[in-house]
């Protein structure tokens, strides 16, 4: 939706997106480091052209040696090798500076995450144990050489050491496997998911009609747009040490849940909303709402999207400034 400048040129008519929304990314330049160990590993360091030395590599040593690439369980978690970067050519700007610049497609979409995306990426960091070792992990790997003193004390009191404020979201003393991992977790899943998509909503709300959803098993929060939608799952939510994981979502759409309806109507229709039964509200910036699935009882509601406002605006300006 951002690449081409946003022109789709007729490719395609709207969008459905789970865990997506543009990423704070920066430039080639920030993955030199993973482009040269990929040279290296493949013999091309002395080649006079490196890239078209690995263009005529055979394809098992060129995954060889991506496979050595640091991926979404390793250390560093989803600070990853590969992202879409700005190119200049394709993606002519930092993703979300282009969503900033309106470069979008004007297009009916869906997005959303779920509740505890963080969680299932940071099981590869359980090393670090206490506050100092948080300051160094995002220092050294978030924001290598880039984060003050005072953006650090802000992290820090925006996502405390209190293990019942961290994710798995909503369950108090439960699943803190160690003294940071919820913290680490909720940083991690707003910083990647819920702050880019909570800026893309504000960003193009009052351009596009939207929606939005949340899931719990848990709470599932489903949102679409005519031109825009925004999802977050928060089903699972009993899930021991995840909770409403990162692609627990599948299921309620692919699986016979209850967001295949809404997605087949929104296909059809551009609407994901049926003639009768719980209306889905367009997702406004004065009224920003969230249809909302869960586990119990009742199965679906409406709430609204104002869960840790100054957390995630924070995170927001902080990885606008520094992308990845």
């Amino acid at each position: 939706m951002i690449a081409n400048n946003g022109d789709v040129e007729g490719l395609f008519r709207a969008a459905f997106m789970q865990s997506g929304s543009p990423i704070p990314v920066g430039p080639l330049e920030n993955a030199q480091k993973y482009y040269d160990a990929l040279v290296s590993a493949t013999g091309c360091s002395s080649a006079a052209d490196t890239l078209e030395c690995l263009r005529q590599v055979p394809y098992s040593t060129l995954k060889a040696a991506v496979d050595k690439s640091p991926g979404i369980f390793a250390y560093q978690s989803l600070s990853l090798a590969w992202l879409p970067r700005e190119d200049g050519v394709f993606l002519t700007e930092n993703p979300q500076q282009l969503v900033l610049d309106g470069k979008v497609a004007n297009i009916p979409f869906i997005t959303g995450d779920c509740d505890d995306e963080g969680t299932l990426f940071s099981l590869s960091n359980l090393n670090v144990t206490s506050t100092a070792e948080l300051e160094t992990y995002i220092t050294t790997v978030f924001l290598p050489g880039k984060a003050t003193q005072d953006v650090i004390s802000q992290i820090q009191n925006l996502y405390p050491a209190d293990i019942t404020q961290g994710s798995p979201f909503d369950t108090g003393i439960l699943n803190a496997i160690t003294p940071e991992f919820k913290r680490i977790a909720a940083f991690i899943g707003d910083g990647v998911f819920q702050a880019p998509r909570r800026f893309f909503l504000q960003q193009r709300a009052a351009k596009q009609p939207t929606w939005a959803f949340r899931m719990c098993f848990g709470i599932l929060f489903f949102s679409q747009f005519e031109l825009r939608t925004f999802t977050v799952s928060k089903r699972f939510k009993a899930l021991p040490i995840l909770g409403s994981l990162h692609a627990s979502d599948i299921l309620n759409v692919y699986g016979g849940g209850g967001m295949a309806d809404y997605l087949i109507r929104f296909t059809n229709t551009l609407n994901p909303n049926a003639a009768s039964g719980l209306q889905w509200p367009q997702y406004t910036l004065a009224n920003p709402q969230l249809l909302t699935f869960l586990d119990g009882l009742i199965p679906v509601t409406i709430t609204s999207d104002n869960f840790r406002v100054d957390a995630i605006k924070a995170v927001t300006n902080l990885t606008l400034a520094n992308p990845l």
